[in-house]
């Protein structure tokens, strides 16, 4: 249960308050839940009234979707400094980078936010908004996916899915101790080209019919 005692805010100017509160939402996010996200838990917890934090954030849904999107913010980021300095050779590399980058992300931002993304949760709105950010954040890669395997774009939408599943199951092993942040990367990359080595084969199959 979060404490009902209310922490004295330091100092901030708006944007640096907002970014506060985010930030405490991603802590509360990380170690119970999303059902520890309640506007008047949230107050107490970033030292703020009620209605401060609804001068930010007018709803529970809106508070959500910002941690999210600041959790996208900083990965789609990350990823982008990361991919200047080691410019990807190939889909699997590029999977790589973006795993590495989540990693990084989880790292500054907490676990929470991360397992909001494409949420099967109990609350179908928060799991809409989750699936929608991360639909954005893997858009870009539909192209590059499209002319890495030759499949059309339906299609690469669809692996794309596939690639978000199978990178999601090795990070969340990462998340829980159950292995390193370099076995984890390690084991992305490697799934990732195992996946894309069978869809060419199946779209061929397709053409010869």
């Amino acid at each position: 249960m979060v404490s009902t005692r209310r922490r004295r805010a330091p100092r901030l100017s708006p944007g640096d308050r907002k970014r506060h509160v985010l930030r405490v939402v991603g802590d509360l996010m990380t170690r119970r839940g999303v059902d520890a996200i309640q506007m008047g838990d949230v107050a107490t917890a970033a030292g703020v009234s009620r209605q401060h934090l609804y001068t930010f954030f007018p709803s529970r849904q809106a508070l959500i979707k910002g941690v999210l999107d600041d959790f996208a913010d900083a990965l789609a980021y990350e990823f982008g400094r990361r991919a200047m300095h080691r410019l990807p050779v190939g889909l699997d590399d590029a999977t790589r980078v973006f795993v590495e980058a989540v990693c990084d992300t989880i790292e500054a931002k907490g676990v929470g936010p991360w397992h909001l993304l494409d949420s099967n949760g109990p609350d179908p709105e928060v799991g809409r908004l989750g699936q929608d950010i991360l639909q954005s954040l893997m858009r870009p890669w539909h192209a590059h996916i499209a002319a890495e395997t030759g499949v059309g774009a339906a299609d690469a939408a669809i692996v794309a899915r596939m690639l978000v599943a199978a990178g999601r199951a090795v990070l969340d092993l990462w998340c829980t101790g159950e292995i390193s942040r370099e076995e984890a990367v390690r084991h992305a990359s490697r799934g990732v080209s195992a996946l894309l080595s069978m869809r060419p084969k199946a779209a061929r199959k397709r053409r010869v019919r």
